[in-house]
């Protein structure tokens, strides 16, 4: 008996840490309700606490140049990105009203809001580049990751400029261990964000909100750049800072040569026809040319011949 009120007390231990986790996780991606039922809101109660790792440190290790990180920066982000409070107040406002589904863009789907910007997040991303399914390949690590950054740029309030820049560099450092992350990526996934913040926020998304997101998420992703780019640019890659093409398949690349060999083939055919009927008129002249001569040749010897 002693046993198994003990399990039992485990048990209720290990559902009383889960619960805890799942509360966990909601605040600290500003959800207040969970009205839906949908795959993610389930996936989201699965997902570990995010761990506190300190992005503070000092960084001592090399930079890309200007001109690296530049162009990996996407075209709808400042040039030059500023750090301001307001900024991170303005953001952190927005972004509660995306988790509550306070628009009435987001009211008429009767879902969570974090999970509409789940849904319209990743159909973009993908569609924009579907290299992404290969580094985000399940529900998990896609909610996990979008947990992660909104909890990394929102959570710095009261910090100065120079502390962020601290954390983004370390960060930045972080992500050149994780593999197939290409330095497009970056700007794939940071101008997707704003873009479906944008459109889910509706009539809140206003040019002073606007301002605020493409600012903040501009300036964490600058230097994340600079230390993710440092002594890896390749500049083969220079043609592309957005998405990379989509490489064909092998049936597309057997079915690509089938054509070409198709295409290469009937002109053959054509010449070979071609020169048949060409050396059939030479046959034909030649005949012709000897038979005037005949006749020609005919009249002449009669002559002499009565001569």
């Amino acid at each position: 008996m002693g046993h198994r009120h003990s399990s039992s007390s485990r048990s209720s231990d290990g559902r009383a840490q889960k619960m805890s986790v799942v509360s966990t996780v909601m605040r600290s991606i500003g959800l207040a309700s969970t009205r839906g039922d949908d795959d993610v809101m389930s996936v989201i109660s699965k997902v570990s606490p995010v761990t506190e790792t300190d992005w503070a440190g000092d960084f001592h290790r090399p930079m890309a140049t200007s001109d690296q990180y530049q162009h990996y920066m996407p075209p709808n982000m400042p040039l030059c990105p500023t750090y301001q409070n307001n900024y991170l107040k303005e953001c952190n406002r927005s972004w509660k009203i995306i988790c509550k589904a306070s628009t009435a863009k987001m009211k008429s789907y009767n879902k969570d809001g974090i999970v509409l910007f789940y849904d319209e997040f990743f159909h973009r991303l993908f569609q924009r580049d579907p290299g992404f399914e290969e580094i985000f390949p399940g529900i998990r690590k896609r909610i996990e990751v979008l947990i992660k950054a909104m909890k990394f740029i929102l959570n710095d309030s009261g910090a100065s400029a120079a502390l962020v820049t601290q954390r983004c560099h370390n960060l930045g450092h972080r992500h050149r261990t994780i593999p197939k992350v290409r330095p497009h990526h970056f700007a794939a996934y940071a101008s997707t964000f704003v873009e479906v913040a944008m459109f889910w926020l509706d009539i809140e998304a206003t040019p002073d909100v606007g301002e605020a997101w493409s600012n903040l998420v501009g300036f964490n992703l600058k230097f994340m750049l600079q230390s993710f780019l440092a002594n890896a640019v390749d500049e083969t890659e220079w043609n592309q800072n957005i998405v990379e093409p989509v490489k064909p398949d092998e049936k597309t690349k057997a079915a690509a040569k089938g054509k070409d060999s198709k295409a290469k083939g009937k002109p053959k055919k054509r010449d070979e026809k071609k020169q048949t009927k060409t050396d059939d008129e030479r046959g034909t002249k030649s005949m012709k040319a000897k038979q005037d001569d005949t006749k020609v040749a005919r009249p002449l010897s009669s002559t002499r011949g009565g001569g």
